[in-house]
């Protein structure tokens, strides 16, 4: 598809003329939106969720965010 192909080459230009650390953050958002359509993480995002509600209705302290990061990578 050659609009596809002048899509892909104006992205590519526009992420090669940024710097390290914006090129860093692209990437981050581009694993973002691969990641929210996720119906797992979806799920998993749910289920902490009204995990979290329930804690807090019980006093219970929050875990972090490295701490919920870590728990979904070992899914």
């Amino acid at each position: 598809m050659p609009a596809l192909d002048e899509v892909d080459r104006m992205i590519f230009e526009k992420i090669s003329n940024l710097p390290d650390n914006n090129k860093r953050e692209v990437l981050s958002f581009i694993e973002f939106l691969q990641i929210k359509q996720d119906k797992e993480f979806i799920d998993y995002v749910n289920e902490i969720t009204l995990k979290a509600i329930n804690d807090k209705k019980d006093g219970k302290k929050f875990i972090s965010l490295n701490e919920l990061q870590a728990e979904y990578n070992r899914i």
